[in-house]
């Protein structure tokens, strides 16, 4: 699992234009949307898999596992979007709190005027970014559009009674970036909430809250994912016994592992070694 740290600086943004090639699981704070321009292109999201044809546009919540696939369609052109709270500012708090982690949207229905708005703005984006080098003030220009397309799609996805007026503060995602490197390369430890809430400078009962509010998830569901997640490459790629990689990610006790590994792929270590 890849862990891409929150975009800051000048540029709180990421755009990519071009034929999508694969890229490992990862997650970040980011919300990400993928717009099929050409062709069709799939996305993994929480191990679920999609596919995105032209005018499709898939919007991906924040701190989601997800992950590109071999591309089979080599015409395929697709834009990719992050956007965050050093962009969005308060505003992206509504973003962390989606209904779900993948929505998708078909832009290709003329009778939606949001869906037309969004088309038009993705399609000035992919021109803008192609033509930087041309463009006087392209950056207000982009973020211009950026700003646009944010709003468009908070008014399309997000009911008006469910729109936060919370402000998501930096210094929390920051902190809490510092637990999820510690999930990440020290998952194979012995990690207990108290430390990781001591590390980031937080009573445990706060950083509780404060994870689940960045991530949209719990401390120890998040950590036990990931070690999941490692044990399954184990499992396919290795003939190390289930207990050594049991120990190997983390778990001291080979009941719990077993019964979190049942619990998160619907199917025993075993089982899944074999199928």
């Amino acid at each position: 699992m890849l862990y891409q740290k929150l975009l800051l600086g000048d540029k709180p943004y990421f755009i990519f234009v071009d034929n999508p090639s694969a890229f490992e699981v990862h997650r970040h704070p980011e919300i990400e949307l993928n717009y099929c321009l050409k062709g069709s292109c799939g996305l993994i999201v929480d191990n679920q898999k999609h596919v995105l044809h032209k005018g499709d546009l898939a919007i991906i919540s924040p701190m989601t596992a997800h992950e590109i696939p071999e591309p089979y369609d080599a015409s395929c052109l697709k834009i990719t979007i992050e956007l965050g709270p050093a962009l969005l500012g308060d505003y992206f708090e509504n973003f962390m709190h989606l209904d779900s982690n993948y929505i998708l949207l078909h832009l290709q229905n003329p009778l939606a005027e949001n869906h037309i708005q969004l088309q038009k703005l993705l399609d000035e984006i992919v021109l803008y970014h192609d033509h930087a080098e041309d463009l006087t003030f392209y950056e207000l220009i982009l973020k211009g559009n950026l700003y646009k397309l944010s709003a468009i799609l908070l008014q399309e996805i997000c009911p008006k009674k469910s729109l936060y007026t919370l402000t998501r503060k930096k210094h929390d995602i920051i902190k809490i970036e510092e637990a999820l490197n510690c999930i990440y390369n020290r998952y194979f430890e012995p990690l207990s909430i108290e430390e990781i809430s001591l590390k980031c400078g937080y009573s445990k009962s706060n950083f509780c809250k404060i994870f689940k509010t960045v991530t949209g998830d719990t401390f120890h569901h998040v950590l036990n994912k990931h070690r999941i997640e490692i044990a399954c490459v184990l499992l396919k790629n290795s003939n190390v016994s289930i207990e050594e990689i049991a120990l190997h990610v983390g778990f001291s006790d080979m009941k719990n592992f077993c019964r979190v590994f049942k619990k998160t792929m619907g199917k025993s270590a075993s089982h899944y070694r074999k199928s």
